[in-house]
């Protein structure tokens, strides 16, 4: 980690001082580094060690992941982030829009740099896999889409195929073969459906200073996530056609509006329903695991996955 963190912040040097001010502000709040982590451990699992290829393909994933976070302030006008307010708060959209620019541009240098077509040819998966999957959740909040397929295929797309494109790199940068390569990517993506349902959950409780945003904050947005899904499924017919009709008023909700769906959603046992969903999936996510040699890296691999189903932020 402290070889990736040297060659992210040399990556990130520039010769201009308004780009130096929003860089050094950024670096202050990053967050946790979950996905160069699991680079890393991908790689280490697999054949116990890293190459520069694998710390250049883990600058790049967090490179273009802190890119989409930037742009998504700007498009959700975000005021905050992790308890801090966002780029485009504290300068403007222009400035937050074209630094994410800049980290997409060392994203591409930090790709060519790992010399992998295949490193390269995953990165571009990933990004179309993440706009599609954004536009997948413009597209069914407009048509009032409501089911648990659209979910998961929205998610899939927007979070979890960047973590399956973090193990994918981290495999493919040590040697590894197709089918480890293969069996990696699935990890990540179960990794990463785990890490955004539990997100959701957030939305339905009241918020902390790391989540930086309020109680049915996704709801207001359009945003129907797994435990009001499962919450309308379980309702009497009477009572979804009357949330149904609350949500397809294609505005933004209001605040007691939407945490009268919040309550919903949690009477119905929707917290559960996503709380059982992730631990199935990492119980899947883990059984997985479990067909590479047991090392620590391996156990350690094993508890981020528990780490995702029970962190506060």
């Amino acid at each position: 980690m402290e070889q990736f963190r040297t060659t992210f912040e040399k990556m990130l040097r520039t010769r201009v001082p308004l780009a130096d001010n929003v860089i050094r502000y950024f670096l202050d709040r990053r967050g946790k580094q979950l996905r160069p982590i699991l680079t890393i451990l991908s790689a280490k699992v697999l054949r116990g060690t890293v190459t520069d290829e694998t710390i250049y393909g883990a600058v790049a994933v967090e490179m273009l992941h802190n890119a989409s976070l930037m742009h998504d302030d700007v498009v959700d006008n975000s005021a905050e982030r992790r308890g801090m307010p966002t780029i485009n708060r504290v300068w403007d959209n222009r400035v937050a829009v074209l630094t994410g620019d800049f980290f997409l541009a060392k994203c591409l240098m930090c790709s060519n740099a790992t010399g992998s077509v295949e490193i390269s040819r995953i990165l571009g998966r990933m990004v179309t896999a993440l706009v599609e999957g954004e536009l997948e959740q413009l597209s069914n909040a407009r048509s009032h889409l409501l089911s648990e397929d659209a979910y998961f295929s929205v998610i899939k797309g927007k979070t979890a195929s960047l973590f399956s494109a973090c193990l994918q790199i981290g495999a493919h940068s040590v040697g590894a073969s197709e089918e480890e390569v293969q069996k990696m990517g699935e990890i990540g993506e179960k990794i990463g459906l785990i890490f955004q349902i539990r997100d959701d959950i957030f939305d339905y409780f009241p918020s902390n200073a790391e989540i930086g945003k309020p109680t049915g904050h996704d709801i207001m947005e359009g945003k129907v996530t797994l435990p009001l899904l499962y919450a309308l499924q379980q309702a009497t017919a009477e009572k979804t056609k009357q949330i149904k009709e609350i949500l397809s008023l294609n505005r933004e909700l209001t605040e007691s509006v939407a945490l009268e769906l919040v309550d919903f959603a949690k009477q119905m046992g929707g917290i559960e329903y996503a709380q059982a969903c992730m631990k199935k999936i990492a119980f899947e996510a883990k059984q997985l695991l479990h067909t590479f040699p047991e090392t620590d890296c391996l156990t350690a691999f094993v508890r981020i996955v528990d780490y995702f189903i029970d962190r506060s932020h």
